[in-house]
């Protein structure tokens, strides 16, 4: 994701839209849908420019969605903290005013909003600059289904919870709306979203390019790796695997030598490395993009960072050390914490003091490519090939004598938990599995399913919502 700095133009449109009084409600008459937003393509084009700005949110892609959801699961923990809504989430207590909850909704249906706006107005302009206009309607269309994708994982159960997925997902909302129609919007099913999502994401992928540089701030790549995740969290592997390989055969991702180094990395458009499928750019010291996850997980000398891992990460940390890896000294590390406390292991991934914000890497490829395989019956040596890629990048030895399919889907699932640790997987890969874990700060169970695992929709949005339906235990 090749961001840039944001003009004021972009950044008054988001403004705008962030003043309105109710999240699916927007008022498009007031002062978004200006002349100066819509009449024009340049109008149009800087208002893309705003809606990936959107996407740079401490709620969204600056941080929020990685961060919450971690702590919703079992790798991170933390003593308690003074914020009220984050330490909701640290006791899975959450209420309809959690504020985590809130933002993430207000500001992923801002995003999506923006993106509406752009795809009505678009056939204006058609036949002024077709090539340009294909540009803007798939980088919309990536925004709007990224967004019900990231909405649709925290505010609903995830796939398999009902038959045929027919239980309560999200609002799917695909124009702006005016002020007497597209309001009050209901939730759809989880089938119905994941299909909408689908035809955004497969759309976009058919119109985006190879890369992004310049002023292409997502790639095709990009589309189909997140395209590939939503097969992969229906358990459609075979889907999941022809989107994977479609990414792999074109030659355009590897992972690093011998580290992880976008995740660690400084920031600036040029930092991102071949391994980065899609990132959150912070350009300078002034960014914000990237002040969630440094804020909580940056470690400095003796000032511990609030959140650190848990009792159940430190069997993966003492396993990699253990059969000669690097990943538990390169991307953790081990410290006191407390005056005479034990030893605690922390995340290194986020201790730059601004950093590029990597959402999508090729490692994720390659280990959800090798179990999709090993779930379909694929060839064990392509299996074999896939994980071994990530093994021996992480200082690890090659397998190529495990053949059977539940010892190989073991081993991919051990090498994705320690890989992917942090960077917002582990609670999809827990509903996804359909497991459980016990919390580590009161050793409460919770089943995939838990409705303590999911948001609440927030209050406001039920109050002045008429056909808006509140998850249950809310």
């Amino acid at each position: 994701m090749n961001k840039k700095l944001i003009s004021m133009f972009a950044l008054a449109v988001v403004l705008t839209v962030s003043s309105c009084k109710k999240f699916l409600e927007i008022t498009p008459q007031e002062t978004f849908t200006s002349v100066i937003a819509t009449s024009s393509l340049d109008g149009l084009t800087k208002t893309v420019t705003g809606a990936f700005n959107q996407l740079q949110s401490s709620n969204l892609y600056g941080g929020g969605i990685i961060a919450n959801s971690e702590l919703l699961a079992d790798f991170v923990t933390t003593n308690p903290i003074a914020d009220y809504s984050l330490n909701q989430l640290r006791t899975r207590q959450m209420d309809a005013n959690n504020a985590e909850g809130g933002g993430l909704w207000a500001d992923g249906y801002r995003a999506i909003y923006i993106a509406n706006v752009v795809l009505q107005a678009l056939p204006n302009f058609q036949s002024q600059n077709p090539s340009q206009c294909q540009l803007l309607k798939g980088e919309c269309l990536f925004i709007r289904g990224a967004m019900h994708f990231e909405l649709l994982r925290m505010f609903a159960q995830p796939s398999g919870f009902t038959q045929g997925d027919s239980h309560l997902g999200v609002c799917i909302q695909l124009t702006p709306g005016t002020v007497n129609q597209g309001q009050s919007v209901p939730r759809s099913t989880v089938a119905q979203c994941y299909a909408q999502i689908q035809t955004d994401l497969d759309s976009a992928a058919a119109l985006l390019p190879a890369t992004a540089s310049g002023n292409v701030f997502v790639s095709q790549g990009a589309a189909q790796a997140f395209l590939m995740r939503t097969y992969f969290t229906q358990h459609n592997y075979a889907a999941a695997k022809a989107i994977a390989d479609l990414i792999v055969n074109s030659g355009q991702y590897q992972v690093l030598g011998t580290t992880v180094g976008e995740i660690d990395s400084v920031s600036g458009v040029n930092a991102s490395t071949p391994e980065t499928i899609f990132q959150d750019i912070s350009t300078s010291p002034l960014s914000v993009a990237n002040g969630v996850l440094i804020g909580r997980f940056r470690y400095l000398p003796l000032s511990p960072p609030v959140y650190y891992m848990s009792q159940y990460f430190a069997p993966y940390y003492k396993a990699d050390s253990a059969a000669g890896g690097y990943r538990w000294k390169t991307l953790f590390r081990a410290a006191p914490y407390g005056q005479g406390g034990p030893r605690e292991y922390f995340c290194k991934k986020y201790d730059q003091p601004y950093m590029n914000i990597t959402v999508l890497r090729y490692a994720e490829v390659l280990l959800t490519r090798a179990e999709c395989l090993a779930q379909t019956g694929g060839s064990v040596t392509e299996i074999q090939g896939d994980l071994n890629q990530v093994r021996e990048r992480a200082g690890l030895l090659p397998d190529n004598t495990t053949s059977d399919y539940p010892t190989l889907i073991t081993e991919i699932r051990a090498q994705r938990d320690m890989e992917l640790a942090c960077e917002g997987d582990r609670l999809y890969e827990i509903k996804r599995r359909q497991t459980g874990f016990y919390s580590p700060e009161s050793n409460t169970y919770y089943a995939w399913n838990s409705p303590q695992l999911i948001y609440a929709i927030p209050l406001q949005e039920v109050l002045e919502n008429k056909n808006m339906v509140q998850n249950p235990g809310y």
